[in-house]
């Protein structure tokens, strides 16, 4: 009985991992977060989001560098209305951890006024830049200037576009014609307003490789859907919109 109380004892002065004191931000349309990882040792980080604080979290990513110091997402395809995150925490021991919880409230109309295509959020990650600062970026429960480790608060700073072949949020501006839905995230189609039966309008999508991935030999009304499940994966992916044998637009979309 002494052995086990020994046992359990020592057990409980084993001192947990100190959870990182997750922030958030909005910068031009994007749901930016940011903590200091205190510790060594982890396999894997998932974000994960959901509508409420409690249920339904969801992964949407995983963080590109684990190391130890400042961590950061983007998360470039929020939901209209509440926006809650967390982390979700393995170490290379299976031991498993959350963060704390944190709300982003996005208005719809923020959405549906974003004019850049913006690829998955996996291609996003690269844009962020992270650097110690003394300025606080957002307000949360601690004290002004330093997270719950004591380490000053992490500013987040989108780095310069430097090529067009980069996929990033500012490189494609959002076709009138063809178009991903933010709040369904499938495809609309709206045709121009002098729409007739009688021409001929279709549509083809290409892969980063420039391989046809799917054809709309003909679009007969001036208003369609085309569901994201036929792309198969997320994605960046171009589009050529025909009107009888001319190209009438060609641009891009994002599958999410």
């Amino acid at each position: 009985m002494i052995l086990l109380l020994l046992l359990l004892s020592t057990g409980l002065s084993v001192a947990q991992p100190v959870l990182p004191d997750l922030s958030a931000v909005t910068q031009r349309g994007l749901n930016i977060l940011s903590w200091h990882a205190p510790y060594d040792g982890i396999k894997s980080i998932a974000v994960q989001r959901s509508s409420d604080s409690v249920y339904n979290y969801t992964a949407i990513g995983y963080v590109k560098n684990v190391k130890k110091g400042n961590q950061a997402f983007i998360d470039g395809h929020p939901v209209p209305g509440n926006n809650w995150y967390r982390l979700y925490i393995v170490f290379n021991s299976d031991l498993t951890w959350y963060s704390n919880s944190i709300k982003l409230f996005v208005d719809s109309a923020t959405l549906a006024a974003r004019q850049a295509v913006l690829p998955p959020n996996d291609s996003l990650q690269k844009l962020l830049n992270t650097k110690k600062t003394e300025r606080v970026v957002v307000t949360t429960t601690q004290k002004p200037g330093v997270d719950s480790t004591g380490q000053p608060k992490t500013n987040i700073v989108l780095s310069t576009i430097p090529d067009i072949e980069e996929i990033n949020a500012y490189t494609y501006i959002r076709s009138q014609y063809v178009f991903t839905n933010p709040f369904t995230g499938h495809v609309n189609v709206e045709l121009p307003d002098d729409f007739d039966r009688k021409i001929l309008f279709s549509i083809d999508f290409f892969d980063q490789k420039n391989n046809r991935i799917l054809q709309v030999p003909k679009v007969g009304e001036h208003s369609i859907i085309i569901d994201k499940r036929n792309f198969q994966r997320k994605g960046l992916y171009k589009f050529e919109l025909k009107k009888n044998a001319d190209i009438l637009e060609t641009g891009y979309i994002t599958i999410y």
